[in-house]
């Protein structure tokens, strides 16, 4: 809530985005704000929500209609009001769980009072990195430390969970111990005994679900009313601002409670990983030779300057740190994660140059690339998962920044390119999908050592290969069922293909040709393929073809949205 500008009125003015508290059939339910004397308290009612009172959150940004006088309030103001701490929050309604499913009750002024006066031992105080453009959006409305992501009875959970993950460690260590497993059969690190490992692997999986319990238990946890149920806070890889959140109970049986959302979920993976087989995992630098030689080599390398891992990796990392600095002090020994070496092309990281952003991420991708080369097996293709589809134009064309980095790598490292396909390998319906920069599918790029003996081509002979070899390629990727959004990065890889099997391509001025060129030529050549398919078409057809051929049936579009001609 802020108050509201309109000097009239000035009443404690709700920001929330929808009234509608549950949209399921059958089990409709809204809430109706009632405004007595400035202040607004609220009513739940059953049923559908009428329309006209579905929401007073404007479809631009951050503007709201105020519930008292009316009064449209802009996006600065509510800025201004959240940057001077003048903002405050309030109970909607109370979500509680019935014999036959949810049910939705008004909330008391107790419910309110109580949920303030929760004041926490210890808070991180660990500071956000400012410089992240898109990590929080709510940065902009004076958020700029972790614990301003919760409540303080948000805060005062999850720092006594944080704070009994040792007490548990060390009941399980005396337990093991009674229970005669002090024999070093079982030991986590070197020098470990068996009671000590077993109490250390409780505390690090008691980490695990303490990670879990924030994800779920933030001021960014949006509530789902279309399934009666909360979205944790990485619904995707960034923080938007949630205006109207949804405060998980931990004690309860609904989504997000400790026992199955936390704990729960850390026990199915135990279980379903067994302990029969040993593994060994060993962290290295990719760009530094771990000594390894002659394994297959399957990867899921950074994607340019799509998500900055490391930022986001403190939100959980503070958490963590605290549970279990004692098991690991080598592990934390950083207040925050470690950002300087992460492979990301970050101008912000660079003194705001995309350009060295740019080398720092080509120069670091080549390094890893060439490690790889020297730990691959002959006979066993590499496969390199990439799902980003990034595009920058300039007078000669489009191509991804992206993509022609990584080939670029791949190719330059010794690599030629046998092949694309895309993976199923993300949930469908998960919010990064939707209207982001990601593809429906992980596409992977097959990759084997080109051969030390390789031959140098023509700008001229690319062309033509690329015209005999191309076209089979794609009709096969038509009829082979892929999403339409994946069929022109799919289609890079045949492409490529042709151009890294040769040891250079010479341009007519006898230069070397680059992956930009190449990717160039590629595009316009399957541009050719597909346009030559709808050429008798008109503009306007050709227009409503494209859209379909990059969303198939995904479309939501207005119709202002569109540029002519309109489809």
């Amino acid at each position: 809530t802020v108050k509201c500008p309109n000097p009239t009125c000035g009443c404690e003015m709700p920001l929330a985005s929808s009234f509608e508290v549950s949209k399921k059939a059958g089990k409709e339910a809204w809430v109706e704000p009632i405004v007595e004397e400035k202040k607004v308290r609220y009513i739940v009612h059953q049923g559908k929500c009428p329309k006209d009172n579905v929401s007073i959150k404007l479809s631009k940004g951050a503007s709201f209609r105020c519930v008292c006088c009316g009064s449209i309030v802009e996006k600065k103001y509510i800025h201004d009001e959240f940057m001077a701490h003048q903002d405050d929050a309030k109970i909607l309604a109370v979500v509680a769980e019935g014999q036959r499913g949810r049910i939705y009750i008004s909330s008391t002024e107790e419910q309110n009072v109580i949920a303030c006066s929760a004041i926490p031992e210890w808070v991180p105080e660990e500071q956000m990195n400012t410089d992240t453009p898109n990590l929080v959006s709510g940065r902009g409305y004076g958020i700029t430390m972790w614990k301003e992501l919760f409540n303080t009875r948000q805060l005062t959970a999850l720092t006594t969970f944080s704070s009994l993950v040792s007490v548990a460690q060390n009941k399980a260590e005396a337990d093991a111990v009674t229970a005669g497993m002090d024999d070093g059969h079982l030991p986590l690190r070197e020098g470990g005994t068996g009671a000590r490992a077993y109490g250390e692997a409780v505390g690090v999986y008691l980490g695990f679900a303490l990670d879990r319990a924030a994800d779920a238990w933030s001021s960014m946890v949006g509530w789902r009313n279309s399934v009666e149920a909360s979205r944790n806070t990485f619904a995707r890889q960034a923080l938007p601002m949630v205006w109207d959140y949804a405060e998980v109970n931990p004690f309860s049986d609904s989504c997000g409670n400790w026992t199955d959302a936390c704990i729960g979920w850390i026990e199915k993976s135990l279980e379903e990983l067994g302990g029969d087989i040993a593994g060994e995992s060993t962290q290295f630098n990719a760009q530094d030779d771990c000594n390894l030689r002659n394994i297959m080599v399957s990867t899921d390398p950074p994607y340019y300057d799509n998500i900055a891992y490391a930022d986001l990796s403190d939100f959980f990392y503070i958490w963590m740190r605290q549970s279990l600095k004692d098991i690991y002090p080598e592990l934390f020994g950083t207040m925050l994660v470690p950002k300087s070496e992460e492979l990301v092309a970050a101008p912000y990281r660079h003194d705001g140059s995309a350009n060295i952003a740019k080398s720092f991420f080509e120069d670091g991708m080549l390094s890893a690339c060439k490690q790889m080369y020297l730990y691959a097996r002959e006979d066993i293709p590499v496969t390199i998962y990439y799902a980003y589809k990034q595009s920058d134009s300039d007078e000669s064309g489009t191509v991804s920044s992206g993509w022609e980095t990584m080939l670029r790598a791949i190719v330059n490292a010794g690599f030629a390119i046998t092949g694309t396909w895309p993976i199923r390998t993300e949930r469908s319906g998960r919010m990064i999908s939707n209207g982001t920069n990601a593809l429906a599918s992980s596409v992977v790029l097959v990759c084997r050592k080109r051969p030390e003996d390789a031959p140098q081509t023509t700008r001229r002979n690319l062309v033509n290969q690329l015209r005999r070899e191309l076209r089979p390629a794609l009709k096969k990727l038509q009829e082979s069922n892929i999403a339409p959004v994946d069929l022109a990065q799919s289609a890079i890889g045949p492409g490529m293909g042709v151009f890294s099997r040769y040891k250079q391509v010479l341009e007519a001025d006898g230069t070397p040709m680059s992956v930009r060129s190449a990717l160039k030529i590629i595009n316009e050549e399957i541009d050719l393929y597909f346009n030559e398919q709808v050429g008798d078409m008109d503009s306007a057809s050709r227009f409503c073809v494209d859209l379909y051929t990059q969303n198939a049936f995904n479309l939501n579009y207005s119709r202002s949205s569109l540029m002519e001609p309109r489809c």
